[in-house]
């Protein structure tokens, strides 16, 4: 019974440091990239297709605290590692672990995605530990796993990328590097104050709404023309949810545009909250697009609605005095 407390608070700061709001959107996207390039694949490899990105997913949050600890015990001091409820060791071993483990799963199911889950690595591992204070570069750095997970998703029901969604992961590309900008402005003050010269800090508000501006017209103009290439999908449901995608994105974008100067921390909060619901709707969309309605429903309503309860429990315990 006197354990019982401890395991409790270590349980809640591992269900912190893996960020139950945010855990659903890599899977998504894994499955989103198996059903546009094989429709019909068994049931284990669209699995596999969600497992592989979720737990590199998991792997690089646990990288993110690991390489953070020291601005996190400056500006977050409430997060596990800096409040001594995860020690430094166990998130390092639990990022090579779960980095492990997926790339041991990815090569089984098709030994040439070991270039892509090595990549992502690569790109993952150098954006917490160095490219994260290197302005744009970083935001840029960080969209490239989520593009690298459309083609992985392809190669796990045909040997070779899909190279036909190219595009459609260039638009993740671009997507969540602007995602990434929008998370950066959120942490301006605290990255200024532990030397972390990322855009808003090097660059102000004004410049990070502009590349926040880019980054929106850029994978909105992409996710518009990819039909037009000739991809086999339903086009009025694609174009359909895509409106829907296109207008959360809007109102995120719209508010920090509209926000005063400088941004409140807790205007690009909102905005990002925007976004978190928007990812998932992005992230499954294009599976009933691809004819597997039930599936999208199946995958994208328990994981939208997943993330936006985790987001409203752990709000506080993300954001303390928010």
């Amino acid at each position: 019974m006197h354990g019982t407390p401890a395991i409790r608070v270590t349980v809640l700061a591992h269900l912190e440091a893996c960020r139950p709001d945010t855990i659903f959107y890599a899977g998504t996207v894994g499955l989103s990239g198996a059903i546009l390039a094989d429709p019909d694949a068994p049931g284990h490899l669209l699995f596999f297709a969600w497992l592989v990105p979720t737990l590199a997913w998991i792997a690089s949050l646990y990288g993110g605290d690991y390489f953070d600890r020291e601005l996190d015990a400056l500006t977050k001091p409430h997060r596990p590692i800096p409040s001594g409820r995860i020690s430094a060791k166990t998130a390092k071993n639990l990022m090579i672990g779960l980095i492990g483990t997926s790339g041991l799963v990815a090569v089984l199911v098709n030994p040439l995605t070991v270039l892509l889950a090595v990549a992502a690595a690569v790109f993952g591992i150098a954006y917490a530990s160095k490219l994260k204070g290197k302005g744009l570069w970083g935001n840029i750095s960080r969209g490239l796993p989520t593009a690298l997970t459309v083609l992985y998703g392809s190669m796990t029901v045909q040997p070779l990328p899909a190279w036909e969604l190219v595009p459609l992961a260039l638009m993740f590309w671009i997507h969540d590097s602007g995602s990434n900008l929008l998370g950066a402005l959120c942490d301006r003050d605290g990255d200024r104050r532990g030397g972390y010269l990322t855009y808003p800090v090097q660059r102000g508000d004004e410049a990070t709404v502009r590349g926040l501006k880019m980054f929106f017209l850029g994978w909105v103009a992409i996710a518009a023309l990819w039909p037009v290439l000739g991809y086999g999908i339903d086009v009025p449901i694609y174009y359909a949810a895509l409106l829907v995608v296109v207008a959360l994105g809007g109102m995120s974008l719209s508010s920090v545009v509209r926000a005063p100067r400088p941004i409140p921390r807790a205007v690009g909060l909102r905005a990002h909250e925007i976004v978190v619901a928007e990812r998932i709707v992005l992230g499954t969309f294009l599976i009933a697009a691809a004819g597997r309605t039930e599936l999208a429903l199946l995958v994208g309503v328990p994981s939208l609605a997943l993330t936006l309860i985790a987001r409203h429990l752990m709000r506080r315990r993300y954001e303390p005095g928010r």
